[in-house]
């Protein structure tokens, strides 16, 4: 009778100790899973960051482009602009003067 009680004693602390261990490693796991997670999420994180920086660069290159683009094209206007300017503005002034003098 004594080694069966023993036995049922032995056997419910091994069974105690198990159940301990078991929850133990669910702990460990739950943590590892958090862990794990939270690793991915700061690895997604920089990559997202990593590619708007990319983005930002390649959109003020095309920015600095097109801006460029359009300065030459108001350059070439005034160019323009002032030739015909250089070439009329004697009679131009002729005209305005005649027109004051006759108006």
């Amino acid at each position: 009778m004594k080694d069966m009680i023993e036995q049922i004693i032995s056997t419910d602390k091994k069974s105690r100790e198990s159940v301990e261990k078991a929850k133990q490693i669910r702990i460990r796991a739950a943590q590892k899973i958090v862990d794990i997670r939270e690793r991915k999420r700061k690895e997604y994180l920089e990559k997202a960051r990593a590619n708007i920086e990319v983005i930002a660069e390649e959109e003020r290159v095309r920015a600095d482009a097109k801006l460029k683009a359009i300065e030459r094209e108001y350059e070439e206007i005034e160019k323009e602009i002032n030739e015909v300017y250089d070439e009329n503005y004697e009679t131009w002034v002729k005209m305005l003067v005649q027109r004051v003098i006759e108006g």
